[in-house]
């Protein structure tokens, strides 16, 4: 009894202790709570996180140095890296010597290849010397017609061996000389990837170091399509690079022939002389439209 007299009590406890229900808004329409306000994201940081140029503003616009060409170097066939010559910011010429793969290999296939050439010399001697024999034996009637076919054909099956001899030996030498690279351009530098005593192949290909030209850069950047109307090959533009605290002008090289679709902005490259190599290239450079037309053309 004195159970059933607690139960009933706690019952009625919880009852009187029952707060009312809680009306919640409506997830949408009227009475319902209002959205949370989105951040505002500034274009240029919206921009470079898609990818996109950004649309110049009162003729200016940001563009990126590039080098006027670089040359990505790996080997001409597969082997170990025996010797790198150069580090990164090495100044480098047309011709100097980068690194050479190990050549023992190519060395051996080189005096094999000599050696099968001797042999095929050897072999051709014979076979004219022969041949002359023929010819006198033939010309007094001592030797039927089939013989002296045989015996020139035997000449000229010579004469081809000491022909495919000597290319196998070009072949060889050829392997031996591409074993040592040389830059291919004037320029520096930028990259090594590869260290001595690494496996470079051709399958996938190994890049074992970049070298730029930077005596020239291009400053590349986008202007609305409207743009095309004024601005031309030859005109003047001002970069500023407030990495360096610098500022150049740079003239228009090129307009590319395409537009890109998404954004309706065509590249436009600038060159920048860079002999002292004081610019890097992939600098950031605020670009200053040079002349009021070219304002114009920006709005």
């Amino acid at each position: 009894m004195r159970t059933i007299v607690a139960f009933a009590v706690a019952l009625l406890l919880v009852g009187c202790g029952r707060k009312k229900d809680v009306q919640l808004p409506p997830a949408q329409g009227p009475g319902s709570a209002p959205l949370p306000a989105l951040p505002v994201i500034p274009q240029e940081d919206k921009a470079a996180a898609e990818g996109v140029a950004v649309a110049p503003t009162e003729g200016r616009t940001t563009g990126t140095t590039y080098p006027r060409a670089e040359a990505q170097i790996g080997p001409k066939g597969a082997g170990l890296i025996a010797k790198v010559f150069v580090a990164e910011g090495t100044r480098v010429k047309r011709g100097t010597l980068l690194f050479r793969q190990e050549t023992r290999d190519a060395e051996l296939r080189v005096e094999q290849a000599q050696a099968a050439r001797e042999a095929a010399r050897v072999s051709l001697k014979a076979s004219e010397m022969e041949q002359a024999r023929a010819k006198l034996l033939f010309e007094k009637n001592a030797l039927s017609r089939m013989d002296w076919d045989q015996v020139q054909s035997r000449a000229d099956g010579a004469r081809v061996g000491v022909q495919q001899a000597e290319v196998a030996l070009s072949m060889a030498e050829k392997a031996l000389a591409d074993a040592t690279i040389r830059s291919p351009i004037d320029g520096v530098v930028t990259a090594k990837l590869k260290s001595e005593g690494e496996m470079a192949t051709m399958m996938p290909p190994t890049v074992i170091l970049v070298v730029q030209d930077q005596s020239t850069l291009e400053l590349r950047f986008h202007l609305p399509e409207k743009a095309l109307r004024e601005i031309k090959r030859g005109d003047t533009v001002t970069a500023r690079f407030d990495a360096l605290g610098t500022t150049c002008q740079a003239k228009v090289s090129r307009i590319n022939s395409a537009l890109d679709a998404r954004t309706r902005t065509v590249e436009v490259v600038a060159e920048i002389p860079n002999r002292d190599g004081t610019l890097k290239s992939g600098l950031l450079a605020e670009v200053e439209l040079g002349g009021d037309r070219a304002r114009s053309a920006a709005r």
